[in-house]
């Protein structure tokens, strides 16, 4: 007799049916302050033992060498309070040395990453140990956050040396010959000096890298973000059947209960509190403000509505009613319902205002200032679009999806999260999410706010409540619920139109050449969505490779056939177990990755020297991946370096060589942070991934992900304008390269 297990499903975070008040927000965020502050000891323990301790000395002790050396009160309340005062330093002392002793020997070692998982050493057993107890008092969001370990600054020699073994294969001999000089200068020379100012700015900063990454990185740059910057992504293999208003209703809700739980430090903290979450605060309610030279990121809070844009009318819509009541599912289905039904449409330029957010970061500044911030009425829709949860697009297209026999379709559906149609992006935005009308949805997120696994982490907690959580009702029940009662217009608060007003017909001229701009962008955008469902992650890991360096190893052959050579290559690596981090650069090719690349072109070489070499190419990857995980890349250090050599005024022509070189292949492995979706039982409840635009112009982008064990799903871009790049036949080549790689072991 078989028994059938109910699956237990919960929720990743608390779904409020109130907007919390000031007070409310300002007592949480205390609570949340002393949490962090004590952890891995409660509140609630310690004003206990701290309450305890002060009864000790007060009635037990009154007489103690520490009370002596107050001064004595004549009051009886006065005496409690210094007792209670002096009990609080004592209890906290020892918070702060069992925090300290945390910090400097727990979150700072890293040798669990390089022992035998089998064989592990005996550090590695205790590190196993401790965190094992710790998790029984397991961390809020940011309880670690000032426990992680500052970034060290590798040794300089170390450097140099990494970089030089990594473009051995990229540049020509006489190319490689006059690198090398001048590294070895470097090294004799301004080398030293830069590398003394850089330690002794980490001493005084957490994290010697972030600042000047986001501020240069990503806020110093003057092009248009959209396909340069930003980072799109779209939602599964096969949606359930919705309409378009509760869809968006759906989509709505639940980023809303997500925002609110970034702000109650309710989201589950990734690897127990062993990595970075000081940025997931960048990823609701926030605008990438245009500066004339540089950007600023302008965080507003918890906020109480989105806005919307459909046929180019731009709308406000609430998420709670006037007396703080949550909108449920049902109630947004309504509001959205009601607003499309409308049937408004913004005809002529004024619909494609926000082209002017694509322009270039000194122009959108220059006509933000001029015909939002110098107009009354303009300057408050601005501040009503800039300061909502996120922007939303209903988008007209029908045709969004995933057809196994059109891939063209998917191809289109991923083009157009990534570049949109030149007017419904709010681009400054963190969060821009796109509702179409057959109801499938995607979303373009505004890269300096944050990296991969902050936008991996709310994608996969929106999946697993979309799909888990809230269940979908039939397309019948779905309109009747859209239906807007007699009493639900009391409760209510429909959509606000937000009109802009044009000044002058410069402005119109302004948005008509943005937008004009963006289409050559748009048109230029080649972009294969590549979804490959013979095999996944289970059939790699039967390989005995790792499944990340098996996909890069692919991608390396497949590149090679395309263009004929190694190019530079990056793939992202985490540098989240220190102290404000972001990401470092995980350079793919060295000796061993070109070694299985030249033997797999070689006809003559055997199947068992190919299968070694591979092997080998995949350790040599997952140790390099493992090194800038623990601070020892290359890309991050030689990157602050150039940057401090151009304060200083210090000329390098290795930092100048350096920073000029292009990386034509930008690769990105979009990872699973939760373990919460079950992709397999189910392979329609998939999640397509991600993709952006290819870094360089001649180059290539490749966002890929595993589908569980039943695909693998790789989003390619490059540019029309580039003689030397076809993404649909990178694509093909990659294909066939998965196919090669997997039939090794067959």
């Amino acid at each position: 007799m078989s028994s059938n297990k109910k699956k237990t499903v919960r929720s990743p975070y608390p779904f409020p049916t109130k907007f919390p008040s000031p007070i409310e927000q300002a007592s949480y965020k205390t609570y949340n302050w002393i949490e962090n502050t004590l952890w891995p000891i409660k509140p609630i323990p310690f004003v206990a033992t701290t309450v305890a301790l002060a009864a000790t000395l007060h009635y037990k002790y009154p007489e103690n060498a520490i009370l002596d050396l107050l001064p004595k009160f004549g009051s009886e309340v006065a005496e409690i309070a210094k007792t209670t005062a002096v009990a609080a330093i004592g209890s906290y002392a020892g918070v702060f040395t069992l925090r300290k002793l945390l910090k400097h020997f727990y979150f700072s070692y890293k040798g669990f990453l390089f022992d035998n998982p089998k064989k592990p050493c005996l550090k590695t057993k205790i590190w196993g140990i401790v965190r094992h107890i710790l998790s029984i008092s397991p961390p809020i969001l940011e309880s670690c956050d000032r426990l992680l370990p500052s970034l060290p600054v590798p040794a300089l020699k170390d450097t140099i040396s990494e970089y030089l073994d990594s473009m051995k294969h990229i540049l020509s001999e006489q190319e490689y010959e006059i690198v090398a000089k001048q590294a070895h200068e470097f090294l004799e020379n301004e080398g030293k000096k830069l590398q003394r100012y850089t330690w002794i700015y980490s001493l005084f900063t957490d994290n010697y890298v972030t600042s000047f990454w986001q501020k240069y990185a990503y806020l110093h740059g003057r092009y248009p973000l959209m396909i340069n910057s930003s980072v799109a992504h779209c939602d599964l293999l096969r949606d359930k059947e919705a309409t378009r208003a509760h869809r968006a209703a759906r989509v709505t809700w639940i980023e809303v209960m997500s925002h609110l739980a970034i702000d109650r430090q309710q989201y589950k903290a990734l690897g127990d509190g062993l990595v970075c979450t000081r940025h997931y605060k960048n990823m609701y309610a926030v605008t990438r403000e245009p500066g004339k030279k540089i950007d600023q990121l302008i965080l507003h809070g918890i906020q109480k509505h989105i806005v919307v844009v459909l046929r180019g009318k731009y709308y406000k819509i609430h998420v709670v009613d006037d007396k703080n009541n949550i909108y449920t599912v049902e109630q947004l289905t309504k509001i959205f319902h009601e607003m499309i039904s409308r049937d408004e449409k913004e005809e002529g330029v004024i619909g494609k205002i926000a082209a002017l957010t694509h322009d270039t970061r000194d122009s959108w500044h220059r006509n933000r200032q001029k015909y939002f911030l110098g107009n009354v009425k303009n300057a408050q829709i601005l501040k009503e679009i800039e300061c909502a949860v996120f922007f939303f697009t209903l988008d007209e297209n029908d045709d969004y999806g995933y057809d196994e026999k059109k891939p063209e379709v998917l191809s289109n559906f991923l083009a157009n999260c990534l570049s949109g149609d030149g007017t419904n992006r709010w681009v400054d935005k963190s969060l821009n999410y796109i509702c179409s009308k057959n109801a499938r949805c995607g979303g373009t997120t505004e890269h300096s706010i944050a990296d991969g696994a902050e936008f991996d982490h709310i994608m996969e907690n929106f999946v697993y409540v979309d799909l888990e959580v809230l269940k979908y009702k039939s397309i019948e029940e779905q309109e009747k619920m859209a239906v807007i009662e007699e009493n639900d217009k009391k409760s209510l608060k429909l959509a606000t139109p937000l009109n802009f007003e044009v000044p002058d017909q410069e402005m119109l001229s302004e948005i008509t050449r943005c937008y004009d701009a963006h289409q050559i962008a748009k048109n230029d955008l080649d972009l294969y969505a590549l979804a490959f469902r013979d095999f996944g992650k289970g059939r790699i890991k039967k390989c005995g490779v790792s499944p990340d360096a098996f996909i890069q190893m692919a991608i390396q052959l497949a590149n090679y056939r395309d263009q004929g050579k190694f190019v530079l290559t990056y793939e992202p690596a985490s540098a989240r177990f220190f102290a404000n981090s972001r990401t470092e650069t995980l350079r793919t090719v060295n000796d061993h990755s070109c070694e299985f690349v030249e033997a797999m072109l070689n006809a003559n070489e055997t199947k068992e020297a190919k299968i070694a070499l591979l092997k080998k190419a995949c350790e040599t990857h997952v140790l390099r991946n493992k090194k800038c995980m623990v601070g020892q890349g290359v890309d991050r250090h030689l990157f602050v370096l150039y940057i401090l050599s151009q304060g200083t005024g210090i000329q390098s022509p290795f930092l100048d060589n350096y920073i000029n070189q292009k990386w034509k292949l930008s690769t990105s492995h979009v990872p699973n942070v939760t373990n919460q979706c079950d992709e397999d039982t189910d392979s329609d409840n998939t999640w397509l991934g991600a993709c952006f635009g290819a870094v360089a112009a001649d180059g290539y982008g490749i966002c890929y992900r595993f589908g569980g064990n039943h695909g693998i799903f790789a989003n390619i871009t490059s540019y029309h304008s580039a003689a030397n790049t076809d993404s649909t036949k990178f694509a093909k080549l990659l294909s066939e390269s998965f196919h090669e790689l997997s039939n090794l072991f067959v």
